[in-house]
């Protein structure tokens, strides 16, 4: 093996990834709003939260924010979007009826 093949084969994979990321913040955006713009609002920018949320965190117990989400965990994200920035309860509260 080469090692400009490896070269090249991570930078696609690296693609693949970042595209795959992406297309989940869409989504986030989209099914979770007011999680998501509370998110960038705490984490100072978009590119970073759509990092943070593939990240596997301490506080899920290695678990990404989307597996939380998936499994009905929302309030454990929020709760930690709280901890990172000053979200108001209320916003919280009107994601939560939103979803009903």
């Amino acid at each position: 093996m080469r090692f400009q093949d490896v070269g090249t084969e991570l930078a696609q994979i690296n693609a693949l990834r970042d595209d795959v990321m992406e297309r989940a913040f869409v989504s986030l955006e989209q099914r979770h709003g007011t999680l998501a713009a509370m998110l960038v609002q705490s984490l100072g920018d978009r590119q970073r939260a759509v990092r943070w949320m593939c990240r596997h965190q301490n506080a899920f117990g290695g678990r990404t924010a989307y597996e939380l989400i998936s499994g009905g965990e929302e309030d454990a994200v929020w709760d930690e979007i709280a901890l990172m920035g000053d979200v108001p309860v209320a916003a919280r509260l009107n994601s939560v009826r939103m979803a009903y």
